[in-house]
């Protein structure tokens, strides 16, 4: 303790003795102190406004990085959104071409139910006619042998009774003969009657029904030539109506014209004007001319079909 004590006041000694050394340059360091104060403290000022700069850079750039982090959890959010709505729409997307296969499947499946019933009503109404038209002939045949077998009987009566004529008076053998005879040949002729009316009723039905059908195409010929004229007319008046518009437009420019006339532009004018009328006179004839050849062309092709027609169901019949 004592040695710090004379330590201390050795040193005191020593400052005080370089203060009195110092104090005749006091006056010099005060002023140098002064001015290396009045820089340290434009210094501290200078580094406390970097400092402050600094901090205020460090939160901008802290802030910025937090509207960074910010903006791209919100992207990462709206990506995820945006991934879910898809897979969503994907999936709608997929069910509804689901539906929509299941609907045509179930479609082509009725269509070609449809198609079946169709056939197979058509198959049987076939049967059915082919059946109706063997029952008939069947009947004409069945009818044909009793016709047969009656005659038959008939005449099996007639040799009978000419044997027992015969048997019971030789006679009057050639009478009964003759008559038999008598009777064979008008069992003939009204047989070959009877066939010969029902070829006439056959023909004459065959006859009525080409009459029919001759009817009905000269009905839809004369509805043809009928439409033709209408088109015909409907043409004559569209070409009055444009010859009317030409005249009035011919007429408006010779009054246009009238104010300074030359001979030689009425004359082009004039014939100008009698072109465009024979181009549509041409041209009127030449659509009347092919319409009449497609009605008279139709109506060869009608005719020619009715009497095809009329033909197989007479060599049906």
């Amino acid at each position: 303790m004592q040695a710090k004590t004379a330590l201390a006041d050795k040193k005191a000694a020593a400052e005080k003795k370089a203060l009195a050394e110092k104090k005749a340059l006091a006056e010099k360091k005060a002023a140098a102190e002064k001015k290396a104060l009045a820089e340290k403290k434009a210094a501290a000022e200078k580094k406390a406004l970097a400092e402050k700069k600094a901090a205020a850079d460090k939160k901008a750039q802290a802030d910025k990085k937090a509207l960074a982090d910010k903006k791209a959890q919100a992207d990462k959010k709206a990506q995820a959104e945006k991934k879910a709505a898809a897979e969503k729409k994907a999936l709608a997307d997929k069910k509804a071409q689901a539906d929509k296969k299941a609907q045509a499947e179930k479609k082509a499946l009725a269509d070609k139910k449809a198609q079946a019933d169709k056939k197979a009503q058509a198959e049987k109404k076939a049967a059915a006619e082919k059946k109706a038209l063997a029952d008939k002939k069947a009947q004409a045949e069945k009818k044909a042998a009793a016709e047969k077998k009656a005659l038959a009987d008939k005449k099996a009566q007639a040799d009978k009774k000419a044997q027992a004529e015969k048997k019971a008076a030789a006679e009057k053998k050639a009478l009964a003969d003759k008559k038999a005879q008598a009777d064979k040949k008008a069992q003939a002729e009204k047989k070959a009657a009877a066939e010969k009316k029902a070829a006439a009723e056959k023909k004459a039905q065959a006859e009525k029904k080409a009459l029919a059908d001759k009817k009905a195409q000269a009905e839809k010929k004369a509805q043809a030539e009928k439409k033709a004229a209408a088109d015909k007319k409907a043409l004559a008046e569209k070409k009055a109506q444009a010859e009317k518009k030409a005249a009035a437009e011919k007429k408006a420019a010779a009054d246009r014209k009238s104010r300074t006339p030359t001979k030689v532009n009425s004359r082009l004018q004039i014939d100008s004007q009698q072109k465009r009328d024979s181009r549509t006179e041409l041209l009127t004839v030449s659509v009347s001319l092919n319409t009449g050849k497609i009605v008279a062309i139709a109506s060869i092709g009608i005719l020619a079909s009715a009497i095809l027609l009329s033909a197989m169901v007479f060599i049906a019949g």
